[in-house]
């Protein structure tokens, strides 16, 4: 895991990111300690996973997802890997796996409601919202879950 909080301290850096998966301005960036709280916290919760990229430099390590009971999120964390479709090929492989396991639903805690890229991509994977709700900073969330067949 060190060398993947390593590569993830500067995605969660970005203020694209930090906005999107923070709720907003005024997200403070996170470095390694709290990288490794996130992914420890994800582990024990369910499975992370470094997405990979092939360029023409060799495989590269551009975002993360988790696969969790009650949380599936979702980063690409270099913006030039960004609306590209990578996202839906993450989520693409998430779900095959998620049925590999068995499991009946999927279920995103909550996308920002201002965060549009992100509820098109789980829209567009069959994901439904769910009743919205206020977080502790005042930013209304949107769960949304996905019945497996």
């Amino acid at each position: 895991m060190p060398d993947d909080v390593s590569l993830a301290v500067a995605w969660y850096q970005d203020p694209e990111v930090l906005y999107y998966s923070e709720g907003g301005t005024g997200a403070v960036p996170y470095d390694a300690d709290k990288v490794e709280r996130m992914y420890k916290y994800l582990l024990n919760k369910g499975e992370v996973f470094i997405i990979e990229t092939q360029t023409t430099e060799g495989w590269v390590s551009i975002g993360d997802v988790a696969l969790c009971t009650d949380c599936l999120p979702i980063e690409i964390g270099i913006g030039e890997f960004r609306s590209k479709g990578i996202g839906g090929k993450v989520l693409d492989l998430i779900i095959e796996y998620a049925k590999f396991q068995g499991r009946d639903k999927l279920l995103v805690n909550g996308i920002y409601t201002f965060n549009d890229r992100s509820r098109r991509l789980y829209e567009s994977r069959g994901f439904s919202a769910l009743e919205s709700y206020i977080d502790d900073d005042g930013n209304e969330c949107m769960p949304m879950a996905l019945v497996l067949k």
